[in-house]
């Protein structure tokens, strides 16, 4: 009805607005922060992104500088010389982008699309366009709400972003931005996870005498520094094994369920001390003396493939106990999780504009 003219109504009947006329809606930006990757195995680029998260992560834990020019030039030469036989370059900008498109569509579709202008992008904390630069770009908006695109909240992840806006904005901006995180707590994405899982598994039974197995993979954590000692910032280690205990639970109960075996391994950098246990390269080396394995490896602790996730499986598929090595792909820019994002982020919108 909305731009309907009043002549169209009875007389005597009550003006009806016409579309101009109509309360201005509010602009909302929502950004997906993301880490960011290099999306080509070019030197500076992949230098460039190294050297951002590695200056990251050195606000939180001890990397001395020369040590962090010195991983840089390491992995981009590594990267460089792997492109020779393995031109795959990570996924992780383009998929993220794929997530900002199908969230703008969701919530140009949403029951509060009369009320609310979103304009949603994508930013990176490791590559172009950066976290803070389209935090700055979109700072006259009515509202912001921030993505944290990771299911585990950390003091690099998380931490430092809300650490940015602590910093550079007042109180009374404040009231107008939003953070979202905390989605290892949240038993709708545990529902998403598992039903992602079954969806994209083919669940088959497992030929002859193979045995089906699962293999849930998350980013590793730091649990001890170099010295032996506790982490003197949040690594999400707690809430990690919350997460990994809270899918195996959904998985198992489920009556589509026919793994034999569910494990957990974790992704680790082994830098600066310690890292969670089992590594993905232990489990690698666990499996080795099994036999006649038929193998699904899903990344839970990422919402969008990249390149850490991407060469899982063919090096899992390449030990002689492994029949078959299946990787099941993030959520990535799957409907459910954009509806479920959707959710979020019109709620998060709502509470924005009732606190102003």
């Amino acid at each position: 009805m909305r731009g309907w003219r009043s002549e169209s109504f009875p007389p005597g009947s009550p003006e009806i607005p016409n579309e101009h006329e109509m309360a201005p809606r509010e602009t909302i930006a929502v950004i997906l922060a993301a880490h960011g990757e290099a999306e080509t195995t070019r030197f500076m680029e992949n230098y460039r992104v190294t050297r951002q998260t590695l200056a990251h992560a050195s606000q939180v834990m001890p990397i001395p500088g020369s040590l962090q020019r010195a991983i840089a030039v390491t992995a981009s030469v590594k990267k460089l010389i792997q492109s020779r036989t393995d031109a795959q370059c990570s996924p992780h900008n383009r998929i993220t982008r794929d997530q900002v498109a199908a969230l703008q569509r969701s919530l140009d579709l949403s029951f509060v699309s009369e009320h609310f202008d979103f304009k949603v992008y994508a930013a990176f904390s490791a590559s172009r366009p950066y976290v803070e630069t389209i935090l700055e770009e979109t700072r006259a908006c009515d509202g912001q709400v921030i993505v944290s695109m990771a299911p585990i909240d950390t003091s690099i992840t998380c931490g430092l972003l809300c650490d940015y806006l602590a910093s550079s904005r007042s109180s009374q901006e404040l009231c107008r931005v939003k953070v979202l995180g905390r989605f290892w707590d949240d038993e709708r994405l545990c529902a998403i996870y598992r039903d992602h899982l079954f969806e994209k598994s083919s669940m088959s039974p497992a030929p002859g005498d193979d045995k089906r197995m699962l293999l849930l993979l998350f980013h590793g954590t730091l649990v001890a520094d170099s010295k032996g000692e506790t982490p003197q910032f949040r690594t999400g280690r707690e809430e990690t094994m919350m997460f990994a205990e809270r899918l195996q639970q959904y998985v198992l109960g489920d009556p589509r369920n026919s793994y034999d075996r569910i494990m957990t391994a974790y992704l680790n950098h082994n830098v600066g001390g310690e890292w969670t246990k089992p590594s993905f390269e232990e489990v690698c080396a666990t499996l080795r003396d099994e036999s006649s394995l038929t193998v699904d490896l899903f990344c839970c602790g990422y919402f969008a493939d990249g390149n850490e996730t991407i060469r899982r499986a063919s090096e899992l598929g390449s030990l002689p106990s492994v029949r078959e090595a299946i990787s099941i792909p993030c959520v990535n820019s799957s409907p459910a999780f954009t509806a479920y994002l959707t959710s979020r982020v019109v709620d998060a919108a709502r509470q924005i504009i009732s606190f102003r």
